[in-house]
């Protein structure tokens, strides 16, 4: 498992962000990690209140500048941030500048809140979304107000190499924060696209054969990649894996979802494409996007 020395969080001075800060310093705090806080001042947003003002843009960048970076000292103070961390405040568009400090500084796990400033409490924001795909590290988007340990998590597990960080991951944060995992494996019948004739041959034995030989597969996955915490093995047989993945989050009161964005074909579309979309969107709680080892 790669360990974490570096974390950014990009804030927006949104609760959802504040909530992010708090989650980032603690983490670091943890870890012995450095903690880097980003602050984009939205050229748009400038440009509006320069014109509104009738003022350079240049000039209205600097007002705004000033005023996010008296800002974001007290959110530091606020959020216990330990000492030393680097804050930056630079002008442009959001998306563009957090990826290119990315790009430059190669944090272990970016931190951001699942909502942003003006976007709607109940489901991920549009940035989220893209940070979940863009960023080549772990991306940990935190719902607003849940800054503490984190004590129940549900780990998605498709037996694929990037699972295998996913248990690694869940393992870390059970670890450091005392908290219950529940390895999810969902799976869906293969026979249902099989031709009708087959199905005739099936019988129920056979089913719980194939049942019974996933339970042990998961049971051994998790034995050799997760070790020593409180856990559980959970199979669930359902068509939609993202729909299956929330609908036990809620069950149980999970604050965290671990998931890798790519792995065996069953999971790799949850956090890719529209069915990520209906999943962040009804999501419950906060969600660790694990990323492939290569990347």
């Amino acid at each position: 498992m790669n360990a974490i020395k570096t974390i950014l969080v990009p804030v927006d001075f949104s609760t959802g962000s504040r909530s992010a800060l708090g989650q980032a310093a603690r983490l670091a705090e943890l870890n012995g990690a450095s903690l880097h806080v980003l602050h984009v001042v939205d050229t748009a947003a400038v440009a509006s209140q320069a014109d509104s003002r009738n003022t350079s843009f240049e000039r209205q960048a600097a007002i705004a500048s000033e005023g996010a970076r008296d800002a974001l000292v007290r959110w530091l103070e606020q959020a216990g941030a330990p000492a030393g961390c680097q804050s930056t405040i630079v002008v442009g568009v959001p998306l563009h500048e957090i990826l290119e400090y990315v790009k430059t500084q190669n944090p272990d796990l970016v931190v951001a809140g699942i909502t942003g400033a003006g976007e709607s409490k109940a489901g991920a924001g549009s940035l989220a979304h893209r940070l979940a795909r863009k960023v080549p590290a772990k991306v940990l988007l935190v719902r607003a107000n849940h800054p503490n340990a984190f004590q129940k998590i549900v780990a998605c597990i498709d037996f694929s190499e990037t699972s295998r960080e996913v248990a690694a991951q869940a393992h870390r944060v059970a670890v450091q924060d005392g908290a219950n995992v529940d390895f999810l494996h969902v799976w869906q019948e293969p026979w249902l696209s099989t031709p009708y004739a087959y199905l005739a041959t099936l019988t129920s034995e056979f089913i719980e054969h194939r049942r019974q030989l996933l339970s042990a597969t998961l049971q051994k996955f998790v034995k050799e990649t997760a070790p020593g915490i409180e856990s559980n093995e959970v199979l669930m047989n359902e068509p939609n894996y993202a729909n299956a993945i929330a609908a036990h989050a809620e069950q149980i009161g999970a604050d965290l979802i671990v998931i890798g964005a790519r792995g065996q074909t069953n999971l790799r579309y949850t956090l890719m494409g529209s069915t990520a979309e209906r999943l962040l969107t009804r999501l419950p709680c906060s969600v660790l996007v694990v990323k492939p080892m290569m990347e």
